[in-house]
């Protein structure tokens, strides 16, 4: 609610309050007892459930299910297995012959990930021939002879541990005037529930200027339509898809480069989004007659279908789409050999084995005096554990957040522009998992020791001293699906809580809240993950506008347009 300054002196006040609410474990260090035993594998899951690999709890060398403190052998598995998450809740095993649900234990050796990819496939070709009117040629749809068959773990959308899987895919065009593009970008869950990634622009302000005739801004807000730019011609744009960023609950992070044209035989263009396309956000790729520019973007396309389609293909319900520039529109570098979505942010990092480091950025999607922008914080590079010579100790969890071991230390990346000491661990600690901060296994295989964080305590078979703390603050899900948030004094927050950048608001019984919010005769719009947005909102066709403090506006204008007294923009 409050992520920026607010000259309102109630705000201000307000602001203080809230901020009481952050639990202190934030700045706290937990110093984390270890054990005896060699690890070789481990995978951390929710609830204090783990799977354990090696000679551990005084226990023969197995593959082990941990729950609830006790080790139970997976007698099917055999020890020294490579292992990796899978999906919402399995560890894959040997490559895919066992996948463990960590959920209860259970092992199978049915190819969990292939049958679930080849579900996706199947069900996107049903959904797609049933849905095409025209976006797609229906002779080269998923599943037919010249195009794919199925999926394969590179149509996996990269995303945190234990996230659900997307896939994405492209389909061959036909009549779109996506600037005649052959293919187009497409994203399914795993059911095959859809988006058309190439249609929804969400909102780009262009600004195109003509001799004798006063300067037009126009929103552009798809890649199918034309928009009047002046008496004299119009605008339109179009995207080409790039790489895929991320993904977190509820929206798909890509780059992509946008590129508006206007057909006019008089009028050129301008500005983009109230910048000068001499900004050099714009200015590499403008032409000479300033008729067309691109500029490369972060879109932020959210999963849920809009009502509407196109062509009969299904498309997202929002997209926003950023420059990758400063908030004057200068051109910015954002890259990293790996990304992940924290909070809404882009967090790019590139760890190397070779120099002992990783190299983290944060990029904050905004938008202010009408430009949508990529605000990047400083560059940071810290040390980190190597294990074998090739592995740096970094890892992402299942929020999205980035850890990394170095030095007897656990790190959480702040998602600005350093590091948060979470526990003191033993100093010889090389390789780790993390689920959360209350679910982590940590460990050195060759000086066989490791610390297990999370669950109940537990103990040694010849030792009655607690060896595992007990964490309980953070998030909660219950049994109806609806969140809640312990406080480090194990009491619920309730009102507006800050958690990393983002701003939730959870009602008189602790309960998080979702979509519009009234507190004190001020409306605030909270996303599909609870958190709190600003600038401009799409709600089923109807926009309107959120301040920097998340207040919406009503009876004002804004960027020209202007609001009525519900807030809704009065066309």
């Amino acid at each position: 609610m409050f992520k920026r300054a607010n000259k309102i002196t109630s705000l201000l006040v307000t602001a203080a309050a809230v901020m009481s609410l952050v639990p202190a474990y934030a700045a706290d260090v937990k110093k984390v007892d270890s054990q005896d035993g060699t690890v070789y594998n481990a995978v951390a899951y929710k609830d204090g459930k783990f799977y354990i690999d090696g000679e551990v709890n005084d226990k023969d060398e197995a593959a082990y299910y941990v729950a609830d403190g006790k080790y139970n052998n997976l007698s099917d598995i055999d020890a020294g297995a490579d292992t990796a998450a899978y999906g919402t809740k399995y560890v894959e095993v040997q490559g895919g012959d066992f996948f463990v649900d960590l959920t209860s234990g259970k092992v199978t050796d049915e190819s969990v990930a292939d049958n679930a990819r080849d579900d996706a496939a199947s069900s996107l070709r049903k959904k797609v021939k049933a849905d095409t009117d025209g976006r797609y040629t229906k002779d080269a749809l998923p599943g037919a002879a010249d195009t794919l068959q199925t999926f394969d773990s590179t149509y996996e959308i990269p995303g945190s541990a234990f996230g659900d899987v997307w896939y994405k895919t492209t389909l061959k065009a036909k009549d779109v005037t996506n600037a005649s593009a052959s293919t187009l970008n497409v994203f399914t869950d795993a059911n095959g529930n859809y988006i058309d990634a190439d249609y929804n622009l969400g909102k780009i302000k262009v600004t195109t200027t003509a001799s004798g005739v006063s300067d037009k801004s126009v929103y552009i807000e798809n890649t199918n339509d034309t928009y009047d730019a002046a008496k004299t011609g119009t605008v339109s744009a179009s995207v080409v898809g790039g790489t895929v960023l991320g993904q977190d609950k509820d929206y798909i992070y890509r780059k992509a480069t946008v590129t508006v044209t206007t057909t006019s035989t008089a009028a050129t263009l301008s500005a983009i989004d109230g910048k000068a396309i001499t900004c050099s956000a714009f200015a590499p790729n403008l032409s000479a007659d300033h008729k067309t520019v691109s500029f490369d973007v972060i879109q932020k396309i959210s999963k849920a279908q809009s009502s509407s389609d196109i062509g009969g293909a299904k498309y997202a319900k929002t997209v926003s789409t950023y420059v990758i520039s400063d908030s004057d529109a200068a051109t910015e570098t954002f890259a990293g050999t790996n990304y992940t979505i924290a909070n809404g942010k882009v967090i790019a990092y590139t760890a190397s084995a070779s120099a002992a480091n990783v190299i983290v950025q944060t990029g904050t999607l905004k938008s202010e005096d009408g430009l949508y922008y990529v605000d990047l914080a400083d560059q940071q590079t810290d040390d980190v554990e190597v294990y074998d010579s090739a592995t740096p100790a970094v890892t992402v969890d299942a929020n999205g957040s980035l850890w990394r071991l170095n030095g007897g230390y656990i790190y959480q990346w702040n998602n600005d522009t350093d590091w948060d000491k979470v526990y003191k661990v033993d100093g010889s600690f090389n390789q780790f998992e993390v689920y959360d901060k209350d679910n982590i296994v940590a460990w050195n295989q060759s000086d066989a020791v490791y610390s297990v964080i999370g669950g109940k305590t537990t103990t040694k078979t010849d030792d009655t001293t607690p060896t595992t703390p007990v964490v309980n603050a953070g998030w909660a899900k219950a049994t109806d699906g609806t969140w809640s948030y312990a406080k480090a004094d194990g009491t619920k927050a309730t009102g507006w809580l800050q958690d990393g950048a983002a701003w939730y608001y959870l009602n008189a019984t602790g309960t998080m809240a979702t979509g519009w919010v009234n507190d004190k005769g001020t409306w605030y719009y909270l996303n599909g993950s609870g958190a709190m947005l600003t600038g401009w909102v799409n709600d089923n066709g109807t926009w309107y506008y959120l301040n920097g403090s998340g207040a919406m506006l009503s009876n004002t204008v804004v960027d020209g347009y202007k609001l009525g007294a519900s807030g809704a923009w009065v066309k």
